[in-house]
């Protein structure tokens, strides 16, 4: 049984870095801090950010010039240690941004202890990176099968640097994911906009349109050095870039996941191309995460379409992801559980469109998870915001969340199962809206994130937008292992409008 119930929070936070423009002080960088503008090293040229959070671990990545050729990390526990108590060392790989060479480094960190707060610091030879910015933090993993309540965020399709080299829009998101107190954070997919190129991801330092629309100063730089991430492989950004700047090492390993780049060929006569095969799950607390890949590139398409040769490449009964996703799900059946994937279940979007190879019973992917007791799925690929109840009794609820930061599209598919949609259309300039929500005034309540509470059984979904104003916040409760929403929600009595009518201003 599902119980929803509706609630308003909102908050404000903002983080704004730049780097010095005098000659006297090209050896510092401006970066941001709190309560006031520190300095950093000027060599480093990608704030530090985490990745691979699971059980003990985690990995702690940052870049450099290549003037700098070692690099370490130091972390300690907050109120027992130093953030220079331990030292792990740092492995590099060479990469350009722009016609910049630059090294992106990893350092691997284990033993924490789990639910623990932790401060690091980054060196490239002696060098203290962060110069005088204070350490980051972050708490470790939640114990599998722990019953401590934490949060996570959800969003995707961002890392978009316009025509001037900025994103308000994308950059009051990431400053609400910043302060939300997620735990880490997952995406939906189309992590780098337009080409997911590392030029499109970028650093502190180079600035322009289409660059650094992920580590720009003011994007993944602010949450990321204390939230760690999972990104979502999506059909923007089909290259090894992703596998390079998101290590996930440890959960792949655990898993027995698949985190590289393979030979696909060739599929409803597309041709054969090396692309990202990324999926792996984790735990936290009593939940299980997985994080799947269903995404095909733009412009090899054959004689299908994008859906119909990521359906033939990843979820056919033999294929290495549907047997993996398959095995692993039988393997812990007494779990709550998430997935993640970029192509959408169920979209109200005109343009990026509900995927039909993804849905319905087993063996189709929709079925599998359901069957498999997976509670919500969380898919992108459509800039706006969807929630659909269960298509059918068993199967998950379904969210896509499109909102993070590129630009954003309408709704107007707004038939069952979709229960509430939110878009906005740049050519029209207005908003539109499907089911229980009222079309938006400005774009600036459909740029978004999901907040997801877990606290025992209940599960709360509040997406936030840009602002920190929340909207169609959903409280569910989930058994073990059962399926999604199978009963109809008890109905709101503070909402404007109801139906699967398409309104628009």
């Amino acid at each position: 049984m599902i119980r929803r119930h509706y609630s308003r929070a909102g908050l404000s936070y903002r983080i704004l870095l730049t780097a010095t423009a005098a000659a006297v002080c090209a050896a510092l960088v401006v970066v941001p801090s709190s309560p006031a503008a520190a300095t950093v090293a000027s060599e480093l040229r990608r704030y530090p950010y985490l990745t691979d959070l699971v059980t003990t671990n985690v990995t702690i990545n940052w870049a450099t010039t290549t003037s700098l050729t070692t690099g370490t990390a130091t972390y300690g526990r907050v109120g027992s240690e130093s953030c220079t108590a331990h030292t792990v060392t740092a492995t590099r790989t060479s990469m350009t941004v722009g016609s910049t060479a630059e090294y992106q480094w990893k350092a691997q960190v284990s033993g924490l202890t789990p639910d623990a707060a932790y401060c690091y610091r980054v060196f490239g030879g002696t060098t203290d990176l962060l110069g005088s910015d204070p350490s980051p933090q972050f708490r470790s993993q939640i114990a599998a099968g722990s019953t401590t309540p934490f949060s996570f965020a959800v969003f995707g399709d961002w890392g978009l640097s316009g025509t001037n080299g900025t994103n308000p829009d994308q950059a009051n998101v990431m400053s609400q994911i910043a302060a939300s107190g997620a735990r880490f954070a997952v995406t939906t997919g189309d992590n780098g906009y337009s080409g997911g190129t590392q030029t499109d991801y970028g650093d502190i330092v180079q600035t322009g349109s289409g660059v650094s629309g992920i580590f720009g100063p003011n994007f993944w730089t602010v949450p990321g050095r204390s939230i760690p991430i999972f990104p979502t492989q999506g059909n923007h950004g089909m290259n090894s870039v992703g596998l390079t700047n998101w290590p996930q090492d440890r959960a792949v390993a655990a898993s027995a996941g698949r985190y590289q780049m393979d030979t696909y060929c060739c599929v409803n006569g597309t041709t054969s191309k090396s692309y990202p095969s990324a999926w792996y799950a984790f735990d936290a607390g009593k939940a299980r995460f997985y994080v799947l890949e269903a995404s095909w590139a733009d412009g090899n398409v054959g004689t299908s379409n994008l859906y119909g040769n990521d359906a033939a490449s990843h979820w056919t009964v033999s294929s290495p992801e549907y047997q993996w996703l398959s095995a692993d799900l039988a393997a812990h059946p007494n779990q709550m559980k998430f997935a993640f994937f970029h192509f959408p279940l169920y979209s109200a979007n005109g343009s990026e469109v509900s995927d039909t190879f993804l849905q319905g019973a087993s063996p189709k992917l929709e079925g599998l998870l359901g069957d498999n007791g997976v509670d919500v799925v969380f898919n992108g690929h459509a800039h706006v915001y969807t929630r659909s109840n269960p298509s059918a009794a068993g199967m998950p609820v379904t969210y896509t969340t499109g909102g993070g930061g590129a630009t954003l599209s309408s709704v107007s598919k707004c038939a069952a199962p979709v229960a509430a949609a939110i878009g906005w259309s740049p050519t029209s300039n207005h908003g539109s809206a499907c089911g229980s929500l009222t079309a938006p005034a400005t774009p600036d309540r459909v740029y978004h994130f999901l907040l997801v509470s877990v606290n025992g059984s209940n599960v709360t979904v509040t997406p936030t937008d840009e602002l920190g104003r929340t909207f169609d916040v959903q409280t569910y409760t989930f058994g073990n292992g059962g399926g999604g929403d199978t009963q109809d929600p008890t109905p709101p009595t503070n909402l404007q409008a109801t139906g699967s009518t398409v309104r628009s201003i």
